[in-house]
Parts: C-alpha cells; structure tokens; sequence
C-alpha cells in the first residue's frame, strides 16, 4: 500500500494532519494538472497556483478527503474540479462581457485573448454535456485522461473498472468528441 493511500485512509480516519500531507505530496501533480487544464495560461485569469488552491478548497470543502482511495481517484476528482471551476470561471467572464448595464471600455489584445479562451472552454464544456447525456461513464474517462491528466491504467484504478473497459470507452470518447466538435 502507497504512503498516500495510508494517508489518505488517516485522513478518512479524521486525522487531519494526514490530509495536509496528501496535498503536500500531491501538490507538484496538481500544478501540473493546472497547468495543462489551464490551456494557454496567458490569456486566463486564473494561473495555475490560484487553480491549485481553488480546487483544494473544493475538494476539501466537500469532505472530499473522505472518500478519497488513492492518488488516482484523487488526482481524477482534482482533475474534474479544475474542469469546473475553469468553467465557472469563464462563465463569469462571459457574463461580465455582456455588461448587465457596466460601461462599456475598449479591451486590449489580453482582454480579446481571455474571451476567445473563455468562449472555447465552453464550447469544450457543452460537448462534454452533450457526450455525458449519452453516456456519464465518457465524459469521466475524459475528465481523468484529460482533466486529471491519468493513464489509462490510472483511470481504471481511479473509476474501479476494468482497463479494458477504460480503453474501450476512452476509444468511444475521442470518436464521440471528435464528430460532436466537427457538428
């Protein structure tokens, strides 16, 4: 058994010291994790150590450290709460753009590029709603391969299904999203 999943086990246990070295453990995973999720991370508002520390909160907001396995699962949920907050994130943006009776200013190329970037991840996002009402075990498998930036033997370990299973699906998953982009 891995430190972490003894750690993790502590911190369902109520140890909260073992939560705290978790995410000490895991923390360069989460800033890679950001990164990627981040796509450009010029033009976002949010960088990488500010996603990290959202997520944790998210994370441990919801008791989260309870019914964390492993470093897969956990790594798979930091990866879909990235996701959404990236995407909450740029719904706002979308939502201030539009003004709501705010004066309107000039924006410059920064500006331009954050509204490009947010518009595109939530284009990204409504595909994945789009795939999850046909099927919520695809857009998971993303979210762990892409998100959370987990192999596909990671992402077996992280959902408990076979890696057969994760192959297959994650096979179905890039079809799905590529002809639902190109729509």
């Amino acid at each position: 058994m891995s430190q972490i999943t003894l750690l993790l086990e502590q911190a369902h246990g109520g140890d909260e010291a073992a939560w705290q070295q978790v995410v000490a453990l895991l923390y360069d995973d989460l800033l890679r994790l950001a990164r990627c999720a981040n796509t450009s991370g010029k033009a976002n508002t949010l960088n990488a150590t500010a996603l990290v520390h959202e997520c944790y909160l998210r994370i441990a907001g919801s008791g989260g450290e309870n019914g964390i396995g492993n470093r897969s699962h956990f790594l798979a949920l930091a990866g879909r709460a990235m996701r959404q907050i990236l995407v909450n994130h740029a719904r706002d943006r979308m939502a201030a753009k539009r003004g709501g009776g705010a004066e309107h200013t000039t924006l410059d190329q920064h500006d331009l590029a954050a509204d490009r970037e947010a518009e595109e991840l939530l284009g990204v996002e409504s595909v994945l709603e789009q795939l999850g009402k046909e099927d919520e075990r695809l857009v998971r498998v993303v979210d762990c391969r892409i998100f959370g930036g987990l192999t596909e033997v990671e992402t077996a370990e992280a959902l408990r299904i076979p890696l057969r299973s994760v192959q297959r699906l994650w096979a179905q998953a890039r079809e799905r999203l590529q002809n639902l982009l190109v729509a």
